[in-house]
């Protein structure tokens, strides 16, 4: 009899997925593989994981957030692993809150050897503690309010401040106040030769990728 953890790996990004799954099969876990919430929820119809490690971009169709608390519902018990480049949820364009109870957050760029995903995965399957990389306060963007990172996150989109301001329902200028708060927070210089908004931008892009345009 198999008693060794089953764990399901959801990630869009073959190369990224093939690796979690040649480093943790080496540790005795069995392992199925998604490279959607489409065909996570297939393959969870006849495989019940201890633990989901889930990227939150899957592509078009359901997120990793999504899928969670689909999982979390229909797997009473399982362990769940958000495992992402973002630092956390509003980078994506999600709440604070938009995890299940338990849900676990670690951010790829502060994964630095195997025993930091193993300890995680431990630490989950076992209901010891939380692990949530994205409450630590030095992560990048963290210094800035949700809706610093909403309007940042929208010029990183390619908007323009009256397009944003018309999306949020407010005006040009409030949007604008608002970029003017993110610019002190990061500690972007507006006399060094560089365009402020640009650099936020980059900044956000290093920090979470190029958000998909809505």
């Amino acid at each position: 009899m198999n008693t060794s953890p089953s764990l399901l790996i959801v990630e869009d990004e073959p190369m990224v997925a093939g690796l979690l799954q040649e480093t943790l099969a080496a540790e005795g876990y069995t392992i199925k593989v998604a490279n959607s919430a489409a065909e996570a929820r297939v393959i969870t119809k006849t495989f019940d994981p201890d633990i989901a490690i889930l990227d939150i971009n899957l592509g078009a169709g359901a997120t990793g957030v999504d899928l969670a608390f689909i999982l979390d519902k229909q797997h009473p018990g399982i362990a769940l692993l958000i495992l992402t480049q973002h630092p956390d949820l509003r980078t994506a364009g999600f709440e604070p809150s938009e995890l299940p109870a338990g849900c676990g957050f670690l951010r790829k760029d502060a994964v630095l050897s195997k025993a930091d995903i193993l300890h995680a995965i431990h630490e989950l399957i076992g209901g010891v503690s939380k692990v949530r990389y994205d409450a630590d306060p030095e992560r990048p963007l963290g210094n800035l309010t949700q809706t610093q990172v909403e309007v940042l996150r929208m010029v990183a989109q390619g908007y323009t401040n009256q397009e944003i301001a018309n999306r949020r329902n407010t005006s040009s200028r409030a949007v604008e106040q608002v970029l003017n708060a993110v610019f002190l927070a990061l500690g972007i210089e507006t006399a060094d030769g560089i365009n402020p908004r640009v650099e936020a931008v980059r900044r956000f892009i290093s920090a979470a990728g190029t958000p998909d345009r809505m």
